[in-house]
């Protein structure tokens, strides 16, 4: 804790190792053990994770140029921190400002992979009694930090069975990711302002083999903690309710 607090109170500083496992009070090598242990990256994958969650939040309540914006959370070349933003979140800074923090919709992607290349992943998600949440998107993401362009995903309006086709992926790095939606800003609201209520899971997906049905089991869903990594892909937007059935809800573009 006193690590992550270091880092969201320098975000716009050159942290170093050494100066987050000082703040840690450990020596670095037995520090970068512990926090792998306790979030799933090491302290600069988490720190690169958190200045990026901070540049959205601030693309979506501030009016700040986004060279400024780069420059608060540690980047000095606008380039450089466009890239990453865009890499990451899959929006750049200036659309996902534009669209209020929300991926627009797209036609669903289709894969061309043959079936012996196909992995289907099949499991539930479950959410705490009482948990207030408009929608839930599951998804697989080459890594265990939910950014770039899932590898599959969709959107459930209930906790519930899902059922994703995953192709041309790394075995040894895919990972499940799952987290609650916001409305998807009809309202004039904007992704960010949900965050502090977002359910958040997630598990690494060990021994996938192509051509095979896996089933996971259930992966459930809790109020996100300060150990929970940054949630960096765009907020993917619902389809408005009017134009859309029960059935076709649970439906989201993916790359497979």
């Amino acid at each position: 804790m006193r690590a992550i607090e270091a880092m969201r109170d320098n975000l716009g500083e050159p942290l170093t190792l050494d100066d987050i496992a000082r703040a840690a009070r450990f020596s670095k090598y037995h520090f970068s053990r512990i926090f792998v242990n306790a979030t799933g990256v090491a302290p600069g994958r988490y720190l690169s994770a958190l200045r990026l969650e901070k540049a959205k939040e601030l693309l979506l309540t501030t009016d700040w140029h986004v060279v400024d914006i780069g420059t608060a959370v540690g980047y000095h070349s606008v380039g450089t921190f466009s890239t990453r933003f865009s890499r990451s979140v899959g929006l750049s800074p200036t659309n996902y400002r534009r669209f209020r923090g929300f991926a627009p919709r797209h036609p669903a992607a289709v894969s061309f992979a043959p079936s012996s290349r196909r992995t289907t992943i099949q499991g539930t998600v479950s959410v705490p009694p009482g948990a207030e949440w408009a929608t839930l998107y599951i998804g697989v993401f080459p890594g265990p930090i939910p950014e770039g362009k899932p590898l599959a995903g969709t959107l459930l309006s209930r906790p519930g069975p899902y059922e994703l086709v995953v192709s041309g992926f790394d075995a040894d790095a895919a990972h499940l990711s799952a987290f609650s939606v916001p409305s998807d800003g009809m309202d004039g609201g904007h992704a960010m302002e949900h965050t502090g209520n977002w359910l958040t899971g997630g598990r690494p997906l060990d021994g996938l083999v192509p051509g095979t049905t896996v089933s996971v089991a259930d992966l459930p869903l809790r109020p996100r903690s300060e150990f929970d990594l940054p949630v960096l892909v765009a907020a993917p937007a619902d389809s408005p309710a009017s134009d859309r059935t029960p059935h076709q809800r649970g439906k989201y573009p993916c790359a497979r």
